[in-house]
C-alpha cells in the first residue's frame, strides 16, 4: 500500500511538472531552451543525488529491487550532461521528448486495455486520450518542426496535454479501483 501511495504521489508530481513546463513553453517560447535544459539538468542531478543518498542511508533493507542506486547514478550522469552540453540536448530534445511521451502513451494504452478487460464502461475515453498523446509523441519523434518557436510551443502543448491526461487517468482509475476496493 505504501509503494502504491508513493507511485501515485510521484505520478502526480511528474504530471504537474509536465503541465507547468508545458504552459511556460506555450506562453514564453522565446525563453531559451538552453536555460530550460540547464534547469532541468539541475533538477535531474539533484534527484539523482537524492536517490543515491537514500539508497545508502536505508539501514533496513526492507524494499529490495527499488533500483535507487542505479536510477540515481543514471540521473546524475544525465543531469551533468544537460548542464555541460545543453546545445547537444537542444538538438536531441524533440526526439527525447517524443520517446518519453510515446512510452508514457503506450503505458496508458495498456492501462486502457486493462480497464476494458476489467469491464469498465468508460475505458474507451482513456484509450482515445492515450491515442492522442501517442500521435503527439510520434510527431515529435519523426517530424520535429523547423521553427524553434513553433517547436517550443508544440512541445509545450504536448507536455501540457500529456500531464492533464495523466492526472485525469490517475483520478479516473483511482475512483474506479476504489469502487472495487483494490487499493
Amino acid at each position: 500500500m505504501r509503494n502504491l501511495k508513493k507511485f501515485k504521489a510521484g505520478f502526480i508530481v511528474s504530471s504537474i511538472f509536465y503541465i507547468v513546463l508545458g504552459i511556460i513553453l506555450i506562453i514564453w517560447p522565446q525563453i531559451s531552451i538552453r536555460v530550460i535544459c540547464k534547469l532541468f539538468g539541475l533538477l535531474i542531478l539533484a534527484l539523482g543525488i537524492g536517490r543515491v543518498i537514500r539508497y545508502f542511508s536505508n539501514i533496513e533493507y526492507d524494499t529490495p529491487f527499488q533500483l535507487d542506486f542505479a536510477h540515481g547514478i543514471l540521473n546524475i550522469l544525465i543531469g551533468i550532461f544537460m548542464l555541460i552540453s545543453p546545445n547537444a540536448l537542444v538538438i536531441a530534445l524533440p526526439v527525447v521528448l517524443g520517446i518519453v511521451i510515446l512510452i508514457d502513451s503506450v503505458l496508458r494504452l495498456q492501462i486502457s486495455i486493462d480497464l476494458k478487460r476489467l469491464q469498465y464502461d468508460d475505458w474507451l475515453v482513456s484509450f482515445i486520450l492515450a491515442l492522442v498523446t501517442t500521435v503527439f509523441g510520434v510527431l515529435l519523434l519523426f517530424n520535429p518542426f523547423v521553427g524553434s518557436m513553433v517547436l517550443t510551443r508544440f512541445i509545450g502543448i504536448s507536455l501540457t496535454i500529456d500531464g492533464i491526461i495523466n492526472l485525469w487517468i490517475l483520478i479516473y482509475v483511482s475512483n474506479k479501483v476504489r469502487e472495487y476496493d483494490l487499493w
